[in-house]
């Protein structure tokens, strides 16, 4: 009896991406060409389901986050990653920054594949409360009691959406061939739709 031959991160995926396109190409998407090409691929990988092991879609998911600055926490969820904040100083802001940290979760559907969500959470804050005491008392031998920074201030709600972005970025890193495969059909989209308005603008009719 032969063994069980496992099939490349591309197979399991390619049979799982049944007329993707199709359903994407339905969504209007507008805006110039660049950003259209890659909302589509982005929204491409929203309806990837993987029938691969969880860990080692977060295990990209993890490297990925650390290359982009951020520290990695423990959990005790093997499905779930989540980090730290990250400050992000940004020169239109007089004051304060931009903090944001990331979620990433793999969900089990009942057919036994998962699904990727990744989401972003972000807020500006501008400035800090005040400082408070580290301890309850002032130091015996020195007198001086140990002060901590206050914590960070906005006035604003804390903004929580889908980070399409990184779910792409996790996707062409565990199945290049499918990503380069997207690419390619996108691209094909996008000519033959710069063609179709092309004609129309030629004989007068709208857009």
């Amino acid at each position: 009896m032969h063994p069980p031959r496992w099939l490349s991160v591309e197979a399991h995926i390619r049979a799982l991406l049944p007329l993707t396109l199709l359903g994407l190409l339905l969504l209007g998407v507008t805006g110039c060409a660049t950003s259209k090409r890659q909302d589509l691929l982005e929204l491409s990988a929203t309806y990837v389901a993987y029938r691969l092991p969880p860990e080692q879609l977060l295990e990209s998911a993890r490297d990925i986050l650390q290359e982009r600055g951020y520290v990695i926490l423990p959990s005790t969820d093997p499905n779930y990653v989540r980090t730290t904040w990250r400050v992000k100083f940004d020169d239109s802001l007089d004051i304060g920054a931009l903090r944001e940290r990331q979620f990433v979760m793999a969900k089990q559907l009942d057919d036994g594949r998962f699904v990727l969500n990744a989401y972003r959470l972000t807020y500006t804050t501008i400035g800090r409360t005040a400082p408070h005491p580290a301890t309850f008392g002032a130091n015996d031998t020195s007198g001086v009691q140990k002060m901590v920074k206050g914590d960070p201030l906005s006035n604003a709600r804390p903004v929580l959406i889908r980070d399409r972005e990184l779910e792409w970025q996790i996707l062409s890193r565990v199945a290049p061939s499918i990503a380069h495969e997207l690419e390619s059909q996108v691209d094909e989209y996008l000519g033959t739709e710069s063609k179709q308005n092309g004609a129309r603008s030629v004989s007068g009719e709208p857009g």
